[in-house]
């Protein structure tokens, strides 16, 4: 996943997870979300659960490059993934996502998103760590799985999409657990839309509710029709 929306106001994000901010600023809504901005995320804290800033791209002291996604096959391989998933999972508030067709010509951009709910849970995990200069740095990356049958056909991977009953387990120490077992997304088909939107989505100075408009669907999309 390259790119997601966030236009969710805070009193829908914290009804949906349960969280609470006062970080008004993270809320005005982002329509072309890139790698390395700051955007809230959904963690524990003690016995409840809190909005918090962070940034896209995990970022590890040892590691030269940011992690932006992360299969979940990979937590199986490798240990320190599996124990941030234990200590450091947090869900990723988003509106929609986009993933791009690719073409004979220029790849064309399409959105996606859960029709049953305002915001959809993403399942991540997040890493803080403090910079030369003091700074505290809370950093995180999507968790993607193989695609469902209308993500397909834009590409093989997708992001695993939690459902709401799964919230409490991801944050409270059960996420190895939940990636051993593997996710699915085609318990979601009949939930999902996709649509073709405008390609002003491909240059990221673009943000704007003109991105996730709908253009006519291409002839050569071969996925499932959308809703």
């Amino acid at each position: 996943m390259k790119r997601y929306v966030l236009e969710a106001d805070k009193f829908i994000i914290e009804e949906a997870f349960g969280g609470q901010t006062d970080a008004e600023s993270l809320f005005n809504p982002n329509y072309n979300v890139i790698p390395g901005n700051t955007m809230p995320i959904v963690v524990k804290d003690g016995d409840s659960r809190a909005v918090v800033s962070s940034v896209w791209g995990l970022k590890q002291e040892e590691a030269d490059d940011d992690f932006f996604e992360i299969g979940q096959e990979e937590f199986a391989e490798n240990k320190n993934l599996k124990q941030l998933a234990k200590t450091s999972p947090c869900i990723i508030p988003v509106s929609g996502f986009y993933k791009w067709k690719e073409t004979v010509d220029d790849p064309l951009p399409f959105y996606l998103r859960v029709l049953t709910t305002e915001v959809t849970g993403l399942a991540g995990i997040c890493t803080s760590f403090e910079q030369e200069d003091g700074r505290l740095i809370h950093s995180f990356a999507v968790i993607t799985m193989p695609a469902n049958a209308l993500v397909e056909p834009l590409d093989d991977r997708m992001p695993v999409i939690l459902e709401e009953k799964d919230y409490g387990r991801w944050l409270n120490g059960n996420a190895p657990e939940m990636l051993e077992n593997g996710f699915s997304g085609n318990h979601l088909l009949p939930d999902m839309s996709v649509f073709r939107v405008p390609e002003l989505v491909n240059d990221p100075s673009n943000n704007s509710k003109e991105l996730v408009q709908p253009i006519p669907k291409l002839r050569n999309y071969d996925g499932p029709e959308d809703d």
